[in-house]
């Protein structure tokens, strides 16, 4: 288990499923940050980019892997919460605020405005 308390510096790594990404654009949909159970993120914990993408990928064979910082989940009042899996110490989630999970409207658009696709 890691620390709980995530920094602002700190990244924020999403795999985006090739039905996620708005084509005509280039970039993710907005939909990857309304998911009713919370956003399912990994955080960087010290690890440099290429070994981030590597562990998520190890999961699933995602069409393209961004990254966020947490000040920017911050900035447009966000609230990112580490919950650890068994099988995954990075696991963390993006949730609207403290009180409410969803993430909808604009503030997933700024959301997905901030992320910069790293992989491939």
């Amino acid at each position: 288990m890691l620390d709980e308390i995530i920094s602002d510096d700190e990244l924020l790594f999403r795999g985006i499923i090739e039905s996620n990404w708005d084509f005509e654009n280039d970039r993710p949909s907005s939909a990857i940050f309304k998911d009713s159970k919370g956003v399912s993120v990994d955080r960087s914990a010290g690890r440099n980019e290429e070994d981030c993408v590597a562990f998520l990928r190890e999961k699933r064979d995602f069409f393209k892997v961004c990254s966020i910082e947490v000040k920017r989940v911050r900035e447009n009042s966000a609230f990112v919460l580490y919950k650890y899996l068994l099988d995954n110490i990075y696991h963390s989630e993006i949730h609207d605020s403290i009180e409410k999970i969803q993430i909808k409207g604009s503030k997933a658009k700024k959301l997905r405005d901030n992320l910069f696709c790293i992989y491939p």
